[in-house]
């Protein structure tokens, strides 16, 4: 049972499009609700449906993971279909402190040290004062130390040297999902490749 409450299920809207890695058990939850259906792929031909009732119904093949109830023996879903939803999910990674201190791993980007949110600011790798940007390559975490040091001026100026260049983080399907892995059954519809491309168009009002 502990590894099945680590099982993931994919979900697709009702366009059969991929928009979330869920729970086993919200998986299931959706199911019996009558508000999605399972989906399998069969020998040969087209993919298959199944309503609660009918994959209630369905004998396991032995050595697969089941869901053994009072009442039941249940197949493990690793792809549903939802019945009314045909939305997208928003993939994008929104410009914020919360996600700059994120992508810097709560890291001064100077000096390396991590004295605590309370003591990291954000600052401007080229100062507004000489046109820089309030964006995702302009901005970085900064101890206070650092950041005083630096003053109105570029690293370069203030003989400073980033950690790393800033870049736009990378909108992930798969994070704080377990397993990552794309499952045999999910590759119909997505690889981990597409959705770790890099995003466009941030906003650059703080988000958080």
């Amino acid at each position: 049972m502990a590894v099945l409450a680590n099982r993931r299920v994919l979900i697709l809207n009702k366009l059969w499009t991929a928009v979330q890695i869920t729970t086993l058990q919200r998986a299931i939850s959706l199911l019996y609700s009558e508000k999605s259906q399972v989906i399998t792929p069969p020998p040969v031909g087209a993919y298959e449906t199944y309503t609660w009732k009918d994959w209630s119904k369905l004998k396991p093949v032995d050595g697969e993971d089941v869901i053994i109830s009072p009442s039941l023996i249940l197949k493990v879903p690793e792809v549903i279909l939802l019945s009314d939803y045909d939305g997208m999910p928003d993939r994008r990674v929104n410009f914020s402190r919360r996600h700059i201190h994120k992508r810097d791993n709560y890291r001064c980007q100077y000096c390396g040290g991590r004295p605590g949110t309370e003591e990291l600011t954000i600052d401007h790798v080229v100062p507004r004062a000489q046109g820089g940007e309030t964006s995702w390559t302009n901005c970085v975490l900064a101890c206070l130390d650092c950041n005083t040091k630096k003053a109105n001026r570029t690293p370069k100026e203030a003989n400073m040297k980033l950690l790393k260049e800033p870049v736009k983080p990378k909108y992930s399907f798969f994070k704080g999902k377990t397993p990552t892995r794309v499952l045999s059954t999910w590759k119909h519809w997505i690889s981990e490749a597409y959705w770790e491309v890099p995003l466009v168009n941030d906003m650059d009002e703080d988000q958080s």
